[in-house]
């Protein structure tokens, strides 16, 4: 018999599993309320543009064969050009050469860590930070640290500015102008993923680590790379992202994703071509408003009924709550009594490169029925009680 795990080259077995896939398979009451999954309500998918969109493409031949054939690597030229005015909007003034198209935000940070990760280099990353961006690091042999670390040198810098996930904080302004000039500093390059920018729900946007860069320069002289995606605003089925820098950048990422998998997929992209045809404000207001209002429950639900046990932040935006219990709480243990009780989460330590955080636990609010936040509040309020027993 093959021993397939003596064959596997050392980056696959340096591929840990998502902590967070793996709650769907985890042992739980049978009407458990899954605070877990940082995913969309897929009752807010626009499904009805989108089945005009489709039929408007198949029952044009010309567009039809134009949307199933081959197309660039780096992407249909108008979707690029129509992301380079949602830039605009950011602050970043760029042209569709400094755009490439990806298979969701997730395969433009492996490509960037294929750009720039050898193995044993340094990754600096915030703590928590987002478990994805911890798997692409370390399966390309990264050493993680900190951000705040004292090192004298990196290859990447990875941070969320705006509703990091897990924590939900907004970096200051201050704070996004100390990371790019920490990325000069170490000679280093800052890579900014942006999932969450539309998901504002009050306050006023900061400028983006991409735009602070640019400053007076041109975006051939920064070295930010922004993310971005189109899996909250529209629907992560389509698999659509972006990424944005320096054409020199771009196209080194465009070779490496030509091997990866040759392009992102053209009817997805001819879908979206005609679905933004106004934008993506058109769709954000109605998830915004509706996202908003989920927090606000989860909100209320936490202040009357999970009360002082622990502490959090109501979030201005994005999907979460990031809750501390006292010191001595383990989550993930604690998750194991929440799961018997019918409550699920993602405990802290998932989100962590150095195993901290064990007595933190993120809660999602986005895909959850609002008439069932209270009670899945209740039941973790119950699962700590249990817990502390």
């Amino acid at each position: 018999m093959t021993d397939w795990q003596d064959r596997f080259s050392r980056q696959a077995k340096r591929a840990i599993p998502s902590a967070i896939r793996a709650l769907a398979s985890f042992p739980r009451a049978a009407d458990t309320i899954p605070f877990g999954p940082g995913e969309p309500d897929a009752s807010l998918f626009p499904i009805e543009p989108l089945r005009n969109v489709l039929c408007g493409i198949l029952d044009d031949v010309s567009l039809a064969r134009g949307a199933l054939q081959y197309g660039p690597s780096e992407g249909d030229l108008l979707l690029r050009e129509r992301i380079c005015t949602r830039m605009a909007l950011l602050g970043v003034a760029c042209h569709p050469d400094n755009v490439l198209l990806t298979n969701g935000s997730q395969q433009a940070l492996h490509l960037v860590s294929q750009a720039f990760v050898d193995p044993y280099s340094t990754v600096l990353v915030q703590s928590p930070t987002y478990p994805g961006a911890l798997q692409v690091f370390l399966t390309h042999g990264a050493r993680l640290a900190a951000v705040s670390s004292d090192v004298t040198r990196s290859a990447l810098i990875y941070a969320m500015s705006t509703f990091q996930n897990p924590t939900v904080v907004s970096l200051s302004l201050v704070q996004r102008q100390d990371l790019v000039d920490l990325a000069r500093s170490l000679d280093s390059i800052l890579v900014e993923d942006d999932p969450y920018e539309v998901l504002r729900y009050e306050g006023e946007a900061l400028p983006s680590l991409l735009s602070i860069d640019i400053g007076q320069r041109s975006i051939e002289d920064v070295r930010t790379i922004y993310l971005g995606t189109f899996s909250k605003s529209i629907a992560p089925g389509l698999r659509v992202g972006w990424a944005v820098g320096p054409k020199i950048v771009i196209e080194k990422l465009t070779l490496l994703k030509q091997i990866d998998d040759l392009q992102a997929s053209s009817f997805a992209q001819a879908v979206l071509i005609r679905l933004l045809a106004q934008g993506v404000e058109p769709f954000a207001a109605p998830i915004q408003a509706t996202y908003r209002e989920r927090r606000d429950r989860m909100a209320e639900a936490l202040r009357t009924e999970f009360g002082s046990r622990g502490a959090w932040n109501v979030p201005e935006g994005g999907f979460f709550f990031w809750l501390t219990l006292p010191p001595e709480v383990d989550t993930a243990r604690m998750l194991q009594i929440a799961a018997q009780v019918g409550v699920t989460y993602v405990p802290g330590v998932a989100f962590t490169h150095d195993g901290s955080g064990s007595n933190r636990l993120r809660l999602s609010f986005s895909s959850v029925d609002p008439d069932r936040v209270a009670e899945g509040v209740r039941r973790l309020a119950a699962a700590y009680d249990a817990y502390r027993t």
